[in-house]
């Protein structure tokens, strides 16, 4: 059974960005550009969703 990699919204997020830089390149196949939009759409909604979590947490706190 695979472990469950951890998730850091710092490197996740720069990793998005290369990805963005990436797919700016005119040098980029469709078929590479296809496969980064893929993984980048993917990535964008683990990162909403960790941020929509932090932001729930912060709500909680500001209650108390």
């Amino acid at each position: 059974m695979a472990e469950k990699k951890a998730f850091h919204i710092d490197e996740e997020l720069k990793h998005l960005e290369e990805i963005n830089q990436k797919l700016a390149r005119t040098e980029t196949t469709l078929e590479e550009a296809l496969e980064l939009y893929k993984e980048g759409t993917v990535l964008a909604a683990e990162c909403k969703k960790h941020l929509e979590g932090v932001e729930k947490e912060l709500e909680i706190i500001n209650k108390e």
